[in-house]
């Protein structure tokens, strides 16, 4: 602790001791002795959950593999995005709606990095937390990832979207009124499942991609608000090498449900490229494009991540499958995901070992809520 930052927690504890004499009397020591012993313990105490948390990160960012590697295939798309938005910012050729007589203000191409530096912002802060042992509060911040990358996509889709999106009433009511009516994630959603029958999707995908959407959506809204489960995937973290959970949320090791986070993420991120990459070609003609802004090799690496996603969903996933079984992964590729009405159609060779939404809360309530209850009772 800095000498200034030492004197600032003095004084504090020594208005302390004023304002509340009888507080101070009963720790038996001095202001200036409690000002250090509180400086000691977020030395020791605090420093040492800090170690324990950079260790996590340092483990998970092995144990996590290949997932983290596609994830950071997929992250790195997202922030060459940005970048290539941040350099093109004040360029007279537009990036988006090149074709589209759209008023000058705000300029597309702004309007495009405003979109795509939030979403290269958010995945990072998602990594930084999963791989920290943070698992309740990854999937907090990556709920707004999913609003945020359907918003994206609605706006390279649609010009009306994007009208509506540059389009910010004065009056509070009105800015919220207009959100609801045009910008709602139920209404962005809605124009998605028409992006999804252009491609034809249900060709490629078991389940609608709609419905993995607001799946998606709904159940990582469960960790923006207020909802026990959500609290006890925070409190009791399960660990990645046995089936218990940590002692403390503070201590707890990036695990399987890391897994099951990671493999939904990417899952969401293949859904998302899917659509934005065929936008950003066809709708608005990233071909043309030439010299430093030529964008091959952008394109060439969404068809590797594309690749690496179709080839190897099923590990992604945590699908094991018997010794000897034969293996198509175009035809297992995006089985139905964690959703409990949701019956993934695979082989009688294969085992799908990952989080669901309805096995999630039942495994929790099973092993966190009785045994807390148990003990609980024990002790009265």
């Amino acid at each position: 602790m800095r000498i200034e930052d030492y004197q600032l927690l003095l004084t504090a504890c020594q208005e302390t001791a004023r304002n509340q004499p009888q507080l101070q009397k009963h720790q038996r020591e001095s202001a200036e002795q409690s000002a250090t012993s509180i400086s000691q313990e977020m030395e020791s105490f605090l420093g040492a959950v800090l170690q324990d948390r950079e260790k996590t990160r340092e483990i998970a960012t092995q144990t996590m593999q290949p997932l983290l590697m596609v994830f950071d295939l997929g992250l790195l798309q997202v922030c060459d995005l940005s970048h290539f938005a941040w350099q093109n910012r004040d360029s007279r050729v537009r990036i988006i709606w090149p074709d589209t007589a759209l008023p000058s203000h705000p300029n597309p191409t702004r309007i495009f990095y405003l979109l795509v530096s939030n979403l290269a912002q958010l995945p990072q802060a998602v990594r930084v937390l999963l791989l920290g042992g943070f698992e309740g509060q990854s999937r907090a911040i990556f709920r707004t990832f999913v609003e945020l990358a359907d918003l994206t996509l609605a706006v390279v889709a649609d010009e009306s979207i994007y009208r509506n999106y540059v389009t910010v009433p004065q009056d509070g009511r009105e800015q919220y009124q207009h959100w609801r009516r045009y910008l709602a994630p139920g209404v962005i959603r809605r124009r998605l499942a028409k992006l999804d029958d252009e491609l034809d999707l249900g060709a490629i995908t078991s389940i609608p991609a709609s419905e993995v959407r607001e799946d998606t959506y709904e159940w990582f809204s469960l960790f923006s608000h207020i909802h026990m489960i959500a609290h006890l995937v925070s409190a009791y973290p399960p660990q990645l090498d046995e089936q218990s959970h940590g002692a403390i949320a503070m201590l707890g090791e990036a695990g399987p449900m890391t897994r099951s986070t990671f493999s939904r993420i990417l899952l969401y991120l293949w859904l998302f490229f899917l659509h934005f990459d065929r936008l950003l070609w066809e709708r608005h003609r990233w071909d043309r494009f030439r010299g430093a802004r030529w964008r091959g090799w952008y394109r060439y690496r969404s068809r590797v991540f594309d690749m690496l996603f179709r080839e190897n969903y099923d590990q992604l996933q945590g699908i094991t499958r018997e010794k000897g079984a034969e293996h198509t992964a175009a035809a297992d590729a995006l089985q139905r995901p964690l959703r409990s009405r949701f019956q993934a159609r695979l082989r009688r060779s294969v085992d799908m070992t990952s989080d669901v939404k309805g096995w999630e809360p039942l495994f929790y309530v099973r092993i966190i809520v009785f045994p807390f209850v148990d003990r609980k009772s024990r002790s009265q």
